[in-house]
């Protein structure tokens, strides 16, 4: 049975075409590779399914291309180690008061000269720590 849309009548397997399709154009508004590659897989994979529904060998085989690509990506991306390193800053720092502060809004209202401490996962701040002078630390992290 089909849905009237806009005076268009579709059947369910239209609509998991356009499913996959729409996952495929999302996919490609990721800045984060892993969920570039994740919802490409999904949507690939429901196109690649849904073309073998309809007989049309050349979307099947097209999209069964691309969900083999994401695949072997995504098994490349499991196997990299990332970098980790943490840099030290006093909290007066330009790079702290520009850059980290738009992500730690926090961090503006610490005193300059106070130092934290910065977590690096590669070229990405992960996490900051305020060192106290007191020996004491508050660890702050972004959420993944």
């Amino acid at each position: 049975q089909g849905t009237l849309m806009n005076g268009l009548e579709l059947n369910w397997l239209e609509l998991y075409g356009y499913l996959g399709s729409a996952l495929i154009a999302i996919s490609l508004m990721m800045s984060d590779i892993r969920k570039l590659r994740w919802i490409n897989l999904v949507g690939a994979g429901s196109f690649a399914s849904y073309g073998l529904l309809i007989g049309s060998w050349p979307v099947a085989i097209l999209n069964g291309f691309i969900v083999l690509i994401d695949v072997v990506h995504l098994w490349q991306l499991s196997r990299q180690t990332t970098v980790s390193r943490s840099v030290e800053f006093a909290a007066g720092d330009t790079y702290v008061q520009t850059v980290l502060a738009d992500i730690w809004p926090q961090l503006l209202t610490f005193n300059k000269t106070q130092q934290i401490l910065v977590e690096f996962g590669g070229a990405q701040p992960k996490a900051f720590t305020l060192i106290d002078q007191q020996e004491t630390s508050t660890e702050h992290r972004l959420a993944a």
